[in-house]
């Protein structure tokens, strides 16, 4: 990526300056530089601009240079060449407007053109000559409001001078188009900070089911909050959507609305060609945001080759030099600011991706991670670990304990039983509203006491609660990330094997609300995703240590939750009009009929199987509904695999990828399992096109790179 310089075996420099490497990068140029006409043809080809997208890229234009938060524009939601009104953000003026439009189209839709009021006029001229009386009627439920942006762009423009050269040195590292690198203009404003009203967080905007198949996400460690970790995680994805797809076009809507929907809007339209998808696609989910995300793309494309065409001063923030120190025990976050005098408030800010239970001290940084220190405020010193006291190293993480909260109990009232307090708890347990706690659910109570003897006195402590109420006290045990151990990959079945028979715009100013007790230290202007009528929301200032945190999405149903870890999953579950599916890795008969609800023999009788045949992934097995719905089935198979999926990113995370090709007597089951100790159905995402039944010498395939949690080794 960028230069890292070794200085130790503990210790590597990050230095994040501004160097460009003209060869690479000459398509392309920061500063609006005039690109040549060849690179012009390059980037056009690389991000194709149909004709029928002109009209929403000069509409994401004007709101990203013309028109600031205070203001907004009232227009069409499908052809967004029709503005019929710039306003104030004040509700009161924009559903006053909004219903005099709707009104006034309402009377064109009939088919009036005489004797118009001058508001009639001005909207029908909005409109081609000879429109219909239905698409003015359509009309009258698309008008939406658009909030300006141009102030937040220029801010975002500013601040992306501290992370831009790092995110193009990742860029140039994987060979992936410069451009790429303004995609957090359309997500964040460039604003490390961050999060949607959909749990998205950070400068990239990961929601929690696709950011873990790439990075570290649990109670300690989110690493989505780190910009730079996060920034090659979100290349790791386009990448991956690119080897998906096919089209940057298609890669880059996938990275708003998952690979899954737009591998079915492929199959659904029959065509990769996005303005075609963007008209006719009627998917769930698939709506203005989806439509917009490519045309978004283009539009701060064109406005950075012109930028000073729109935006006059810019000031860029500075890159920052960092030195990464990897930790060889857990060290008490205290430990480091008393050690070298750090504030941690700026320990803090350069590590985003710890949690507030590191800064509260109620959980130590973990062995392993990467600390980040400013060079410039680092003493000449040769070993920084050594420097730290010893008291504050430990071989372990801190412990939990576990409380079951019985009927009646409030949150205050455990707090005060185990003498913390309310506020930790919210914190260590990440939870959003601390008035609605629940009988049967388990809350974790902190530990953090540093002496020998203080924990022995918290253990003391445990110890009476659990005589007192043995019923609810559950558990004492270290914190580890999500699961206990890693499982053993090797136990994925191979494709020759028999299967075994018992076997779910910009909200420019899209705020989100804090959790109670976790209110960011800054107000947060973000340009997040796109969606209509939000309003935004500023947060108070913190005045203790505590950062913003997106708490974990509300308990969703099965479905839901099964189609939100399914996002990146570009496998076919649904049930054909034939009555027939694909079997997909992991799968067996048998589990097909537990689905069922029917014998296993009935669906090998159906499909002329007997029991001596292997039935191999990719085979079409024709199915019987007699006694559980498609939808029943679907919800079922699809729950397993978000299941199966859910277990794995719990304990491994994709860190690259590797092209292979195929060489005489290899197998790919085979290499998955003993080359790259990575299972089937993930090498399967990776290469939908490949016909797994029938590979040849020559072929090329894409293995993905895995990471165990807590390791800093890659298979």
């Amino acid at each position: 990526m960028i230069p890292i310089k070794i200085t130790g075996l503990a210790q590597t420099t990050l230095k994040i300056s501004r160097k460009v490497n003209l060869l690479t990068l000459s398509i392309y140029c920061f500063f609006g530089i005039l690109v040549p006409a060849t690179a012009q043809e390059n980037q056009r080809e690389i991000f194709p601009r149909p004709a029928e997208l002109e009209s929403a890229i000069s509409f994401w234009i004007r709101v990203y240079t013309e028109i600031d938060t205070d203001h907004g524009y009232l227009h069409d939601s499908e052809d967004l060449s029709v503005i019929y009104a710039s306003l104030n953000r004040s509700s009161q003026e924009i559903e006053t407007a909004r219903q005099r439009i709707k009104n006034d189209l309402d009377t064109l839709a009939t088919g009036k053109r005489t004797n118009l009021t001058d508001s009639q006029k001005e909207i029908l001229a909005l409109w081609p000559e000879g429109v219909s009386n239905q698409r003015l009627q359509q009309a009258t439920n698309n008008v939406r409001w658009q909030v300006g942006q141009s102030n937040a762009f220029l801010e975002g423009l500013e601040r992306s001078g501290a992370y831009r050269d790092y995110i193009d040195g990742v860029l140039i590292d994987k060979n992936l188009p410069p451009q790429l690198a303004l995609l957090p203009h359309v997500e964040s404003s460039f604003n490390p900070n961050a999060y949607s009203h959909a749990n998205a967080a950070g400068m990239w905007q990961f929601t929690r089911p696709t950011g873990q198949r790439f990075m570290r996400i649990d109670r300690i460690i989110d690493e989505r909050m780190d910009p730079y970790i996060s920034a090659d995680a979100a290349m790791d994805l386009l990448e991956y959507n690119y080897q998906v797809l096919g089209t940057w076009p298609l890669a880059l809507t996938a990275y708003n609305q998952g690979v899954g929907r737009m591998s079915r809007a492929v199959r659904e339209t029959g065509t990769d060609e996005i303005q075609e998808i963007i008209k006719n696609y009627k998917g769930p989910g698939f709506r203005f945001v989806g439509r917009n995300f490519y045309a978004q793309f283009l539009a701060v494309n064109d406005i950075e080759r012109n930028i000073h065409q729109y935006f006059d001063d810019i000031q860029y923030e500075s890159p920052i030099t960092f030195t990464e120190v990897r930790l060889d025990s857990y060290i008490e976050a205290a430990g480091i600011e008393r050690s070298f005098n750090i504030p941690l408030s700026q320990l803090r800010d350069d590590n985003p991706s710890l949690r507030n239970v590191v800064w509260q001290g109620l959980k130590r940084i973990p062995r392993g991670f990467r600390l980040r220190l400013r060079a410039d405020q680092l003493p000449e010193i040769s070993n920084f670990l050594a420097e730290i006291d010893s008291s504050y190293k430990h071989p372990t993480q801190l412990r939990d304990s576990y409380y079951e909260v019985r009927r009646g109990e409030t949150l205050q009232a455990i707090a005060s039983k185990f003498e913390t307090t309310t506020e930790q708890l919210v914190s260590l347990n990440e939870i959003r509203n601390p008035d609605e706690i629940q009988a049967g659910q388990r809350i974790s109570i902190p530990i953090r006491e540093r002496s020998l003897a203080n924990e022995t006195q918290a253990s003391s402590l445990l110890d009476e609660a659990f005589e007192s109420d043995p019923i609810n006290f559950l558990e004492i045990g270290e914190e580890l990330p999500n699961l206990p151990e890693p499982k053993t990959i090797g136990q994925t079945p191979s494709i020759e094997m028999t299967e075994s028979e018992d076997e779910d715009m910009v909200n420019p100013i899209q705020g989100g609300t804090a959790e109670q007790g976790n209110k960011p230290d800054e107000a947060l202007l973000v340009a997040s995703r796109t969606f209509p009528d939000e309003q935004s929301r500023e947060s108070t200032a913190s005045e203790d240590l505590m950062r913003l945190e997106v708490p974990d999405l509300p308990q969703q149903s099965n479905v839901n939750r099964s189609a939100s870890i399914l996002d990146s999953d570009p496998s076919d579950y649904s049930v054909a009009l034939d009555d027939t599916i694909v079997l997909q890795a992991s799968e067996s008969v048998g589990q097909l009929a537990d689905w069922l609800e029917i014998p296993t023999w009935d669906i090998r009788e159906l499909n002329n199987i007997s029991f001596r045949d292997q039935v191999v992934i990719g085979t079409k097995v024709l199915l019987t509904f007699d006694r559980v719905s498609r939808t029943d089935f679907e919800d079922r198979r699809r729950e397993f695999h978000a299941n199966l999926q859910q277990d794995f990113f719990d304990n491994f995370i994709i860190r690259g990828a590797e092209e292979y090709e195929i060489k005489r007597a290899d197998n790919i089951s085979r290499l998955a399992l003993n080359r790259y100790s990575t299972p089937l159905w993930l090498v399967r995402q990776y290469n939908p096109g490949i016909n797994f039944t029938s590979v040849y010498v020559g072929q090329r395939v894409v293995f993905p790179l895995l990471q165990p949690i807590g390791s800093p080794n890659i298979n």
